[in-house]
């Protein structure tokens, strides 16, 4: 079984399952992977960058690194909690992330630290959920979710946790919010229309717009790097049980679907260049993060190995810049058990 980072009409569900002993290491060539029913086409070149992601190779959902050709894969925590949703800071120094390791069993709050996995810090303290964080494009801000006023809104704070602001005041749920490269506006996820769409607002909370009207199942929205498009997943054009990746304008016209995968295609994430797009599919019983072009092409695989699964990826867009001084990162831990999801 799989731990899933989306329920369909309640929320997120946050919780890894048991994990497997097999550690394997990674490549540093990529494998480009074609089958019946996926997207095909030539092989491509991966846009150079660095991504972060969340895995439970080491026996618990934990942070991890990988360059986007599929080498240099490193653990940058390990907690044995749940610890998801990784997100670059504008500059590469930090990572912003969720996790319930301090708080209630899968109750996450949110947690910053060094790109190299150093100075892990927690920025929220609730009895209810914070999840899905992303950094305002000059670094000073971080929006995300919470439920800890009834149900999911959006909220804004400062970088280092203080001034916490509610942007939503809808009975609906609202989720994954990601700010747009100008930092002028937030696109989310909502089901305030009675279906799960997209949305985007000012950053400010006013003026929202309803970019998607459909009866599928719309989530994960998130800005091209020039601010022209969204990318975000959907049943549509599915058989309903798995979601393909789509791309509109960010104004919500001409909306087009990018994947076609039988393995299904989720939380996707821009290269830094805009032509690519990182994403997770399970395609052999396994999560996996492959890249695919939005030109068209074959899938990219980036991430290998068998008895883990690797989940939601942010693909960072500038050079990394880490500290002065550098440590080590943990070996994994054993295999052990680890709650199944809430809810």
């Amino acid at each position: 079984m799989l731990p899933a980072f989306l329920d369909d009409r309640r929320g997120p569900v946050v919780g890894a399952l048991a994990a497997a002993v097999a550690v394997t290491l990674v490549g540093a060539l990529v494998l480009v992977v074609q089958r019946r029913g996926d997207s095909s086409g030539p092989s491509i070149r991966v846009a150079p960058g660095k991504i972060v992601f969340a895995s439970d190779q080491g026996g618990s959902l934990d942070v991890w690194s990988v360059g986007s050709d599929g080498s240099g894969r490193t653990r940058l925590t390990n907690s044995r909690a749940a610890d998801s949703f990784p997100s670059w800071s504008p500059d590469g120094a930090k990572i912003v992330f969720s996790s319930d390791r301090d708080g209630l069993p899968d109750v996450p709050d949110i947690y910053v630290m060094n790109a190299d996995g150093t100075n892990q810090t927690r920025l929220t303290d609730n009895r209810a959920e914070d999840e899905f964080p992303k950094w305002s494009p000059d670094g000073g801000r971080i929006v995300f979710a919470s439920a800890r006023d009834g149900n999911f809104e959006i909220y804004i704070m400062n970088a280092d946790g203080k001034n916490p602001a509610r942007l939503t005041t809808e009975p609906a749920t609202d989720l994954s919010p990601s700010f747009s490269p100008d930092g002028r506006k937030i696109v989310f996820r909502s089901l305030r229309g009675g279906n799960a769409d997209i949305w985007s607002m000012d950053v400010d909370g006013r003026n929202p717009t309803r970019l998607t009207a459909d009866p599928d199942d719309d989530q994960f929205p998130t800005w091209s790097p020039d601010g022209s498009k969204i990318a975000y997943q959907s049943t549509k054009g599915t058989d309903g049980n798995r979601f393909a990746l789509w791309v509109m304008n960010a104004d919500g016209t001409n909306a087009r679907q990018v994947t076609r995968t039988k393995g299904g295609a989720s939380a996707p994430a821009w290269s830094p260049d805009g032509t690519q797009l990182a994403f997770q599919t399970n395609r052999s019983g396994a999560n996996r993060l492959v890249v695919v072009p939005l030109a068209g092409g074959g899938l990219t695989q980036i991430t290998r190995g068998s008895g883990f699964n690797d989940y939601v990826a942010d693909w960072l867009r500038t050079n990394p810049v880490l500290p002065a001084t550098t440590t080590t990162t943990a070996a994994p831990t054993p295999a052990t058990t680890v709650r199944p999801p809430r809810r």
